[in-house]
């Protein structure tokens, strides 16, 4: 009987020692992962850059067929087809408008004007008088509506172009007097309105009229259709130039030689 109850004793006290043990093995922390080894990051990095390498190669291949392509067909074109300029078309091109203004002059006369009746009516020396200082703008250029298309020659490749313009000319109709800036300097006037004109009727039937021709001849002695000519030139060289001609030739009537 005594050794049953040391045997009992003896198991009493092994027990909780086991399931101490038992409990200690249960909560163990894992077991450490051990870190990627430094031959796999390497072979990771060579991958992706050799992706990224093949990717940039690419790109820079099919931008080089593209420009090689484009330079190819530029230099072997064999498309022998040219667009000629013909005369006709050089003409509708320059008659875009009927006068062509280039200069416009800016002048000053003197209008000495004088009226006196006529016949024996003259020696009552009656009459009237009006001394006007005239300002006015005169236009020149060249009047287009006279251009013909045997004016302009076209050489067979469309190289060479000359062009014949009329003569530069004063258009008439379009100058103008400067009401707001002349001035009457003196005047006299003695002679009654059945025996003179009026000052009205005078100064519109005479002195407007000879102040438009004192006008244009100022203009062409400060040398109008001068400038005309060589802006004339220079004008249409580049408007030629423009239209694909190489070689131009830009003359005026009259002066072909």
């Amino acid at each position: 009987m005594n050794q049953a109850i040391y045997d009992t004793a003896n198991a009493i006290a092994v027990q909780p020692q086991r399931e101490l043990d038992l409990s200690v093995g249960q909560h163990q922390p894992p077991a450490p992962v051990a870190p990627p080894s430094l031959l796999r990051t390497i072979f990771n990095f060579l991958g992706w850059l050799m992706i990224l390498t093949l990717i940039v190669v690419a790109a820079v291949t099919l931008s080089s067929v593209w420009l090689m392509s484009n330079t190819a067909r530029d230099i072997f074109n064999f498309d022998t087809q040219t667009t000629i300029v013909t005369s006709q078309a050089v003409v509708e091109s320059i008659k875009g408008v009927n006068k062509q203004i280039f200069i416009e002059h800016y002048n000053t006369v003197d209008i000495d004007y004088t009226e006196a009746p006529q016949g024996w009516l003259r020696l009552l020396g009656m009459d009237q008088s009006f001394v006007l200082l005239l300002k006015g703008r005169v236009p020149a250029g060249f009047d287009l509506s006279q251009l013909q298309e045997s004016d302009v020659w076209v050489s067979s490749d469309g190289k060479r172009v000359q062009l014949i313009l009329p003569p530069p000319m004063i258009f008439v109709d379009n100058v103008n007097i400067d009401f707001e800036n002349s001035r009457i300097l003196a005047q006299r006037d003695t002679c009654p309105d059945f025996l003179c004109q009026d000052s009205l009727t005078a100064l519109k039937d005479q002195m407007l009229p000879e102040g438009r021709k004192l006008l244009m001849a100022a203009s062409q002695r400060s040398g109008i259709m001068t400038q005309v000519a060589n802006d004339g030139r220079l004008y249409y060289e580049q408007l030629l130039k423009s239209l694909g001609f190489e070689e131009i030739r830009v003359v005026i009537r009259g002066e072909v030689g």
